[in-house]
């Protein structure tokens, strides 16, 4: 039976037996899936105020930080913590209660406890039975193999069913038990309960406990009002750099490195490219008009070196210019990508507004192009990458229409012109303290030196 729980993630082993360490009393609950190695959430219920406090300041000299505090979830702290690039979350409980609604009177639980192996305090069945029944009525609302293997239990022989009644009449939800247990019964043809379902479940402890119906109500609300939150809640990293700089290829790679921790946390992650792509009506048409005549306005506007002499008038033409991509780049942003951050996602932009100082030979005479350049939305993280001029030359590009990174030919850029622009770009990175990252390493470094950088804004 022991070799079970050889399983256990080492990480989850090791704080398991620093909180043992420190003589802190804990039951594990609704764990089975982290005994068989199958998840990185670990439930932990304390017995004391005191060693669940002291179990949080363990966490967080450890690395962990707070991804949700008792503000979003009464009773219950939740610490996520990266170790050898995967993410651990560790689920902190002063109670065993979901939405604020204690399902079991904890001094029970732990006098019943069960020591399994060692750092594995369990509760006892009875115990487990009617936790899995509470997670399914307060929280999940569908019965899963899992829960069902313990509700079978309940009609077994040798279950103490006065315990288990006792606790429900203590904590008011002896209806809402009952309604669970007779949705087993409906396994195979519909196993969830419905909202209707649920609320009735709810129905005896709410009206029992006016100060808990008051809680749930204004959690309800919190969540209607929430979509109207303008802020900004997920993590954008943005990748800067010369043409060939690796910033198509390390965004796919970031991409794929982080997939497993982005599942995690539930959060989706995208990827857009921040180059010349009109989005204005306007826009298009015009360059739409130059394409047939051969021209480019950015392309004209990169090769273009203002004379000294220049007149007024087309310095400001030049400014007109940027003013307008300044334009066209924010009206990107806020179609594209702050509506992903808004949800709390993590996008990675290949290039970014900033990329217009590295590219253009009239920006550093630009008075305007500054200003704007620090008006626009900051992402959570820039990266400037950097290459020797010759490995520039000679890299292929990465085929953007493919989330697997495939490379094509690439035209190379004048030498003269590279050299430039990589000045620029080392000008720009001091002047705003964007780290800059060289690829001529492995790419898989590369993406997770910004992993290590940007975990702790993704959760």
């Amino acid at each position: 039976m022991a070799e079970r729980y050889l399983q256990t993630p080492k990480v989850v082993m090791e704080l398991l037996e620093l909180f043992q360490s420190k003589n802190l009393e804990y039951v594990l609950f609704k764990c089975d899936h982290i005994f068989e190695g199958q998840n990185k959430n670990v439930d932990i219920l304390f017995r004391t105020m005191a060693d669940y406090r002291a179990a949080g300041q363990l966490l967080a000299q450890q690395g962990f930080i707070v991804r949700l505090s008792e503000k979003i979830e009464k009773y219950k702290t939740m610490y996520t913590g990266l170790v050898e690039e995967k993410l651990y979350s560790i689920h902190l409980h002063r109670e065993i209660a979901w939405h604020g609604m204690i399902a079991l009177e904890k001094g029970e639980v732990f006098r019943r406890k069960k020591i399994l192996a060692p750092l594995v305090v369990v509760p006892g069945l009875e115990d487990s039975i009617l936790i899995h029944a509470a997670h399914v009525l307060f929280e999940n609302k569908v019965i899963k193999k899992r829960e069902q293997s313990y509700l079978s239990q309940f009609s077994q022989p040798g279950i103490d069913r006065q315990y288990i009644q006792r606790q429900l009449k203590q904590n008011h939800w002896n209806y809402g038990f009952q309604k669970v247990m007779n949705k087993m019964k409906e396994m195979k043809r519909n196993p969830s309960l419905s909202p209707s379902e649920q609320l009735r479940g709810w129905s005896g402890k709410l009206w029992r406990e006016p100060a808990t119906s008051a809680y749930v109500f204004w959690k309800a609300l919190r969540k209607v009002f929430r979509p109207l939150d303008l802020r900004r809640k997920g993590c954008c990293i943005a990748l800067i750099g010369v043409n060939g700089s690796g910033k198509s290829t390390l965004s796919r790679q970031v991409l794929q490195q982080l997939e497993p921790l982005t599942q995690h946390l539930g959060k989706e992650q995208h990827y857009y490219y921040f180059g010349w792509q009109p989005e204005f009506f306007l826009t298009r048409w015009i360059s739409s008009r130059l394409k047939k005549k051969g021209k480019s306005i950015f392309r004209d506007l990169n090769f273009q070196q203002p004379k000294p002499s220049s007149s007024t008038g087309q310095r400001f033409r030049q400014e007109l210019v940027f003013g307008y991509i300044f334009a066209e780049f924010l009206c990107r942003y806020l179609k594209y990508i702050y509506p992903q951050l808004r949800r709390g996602q993590l996008v990675i932009c290949d290039r970014y507004f900033y990329d217009i100082y590295g590219q253009y030979p009239y920006a550093q005479k630009s008075p305007l192009l500054g200003a704007l350049l620090r008006f626009f939305p900051a992402p959570n993280s820039t990266y400037v990458l950097d290459a020797e001029v010759e490995k520039l030359l000679s890299r292929d590009k990465t085929n953007r229409e493919r989330a697997a990174i495939e490379s094509t030919p690439r035209r190379a850029l004048p030498k003269e012109y590279l050299e430039e622009q990589r000045k620029k770009y080392h000008t720009l990175a001091q002047s705003s303290h964007f780290p800059i990252i060289a690829t001529a390493g492995e790419i898989q470094q590369c993406a997770a030196q910004i992993i290590r950088d940007n975990w702790r804004g993704l959760v």
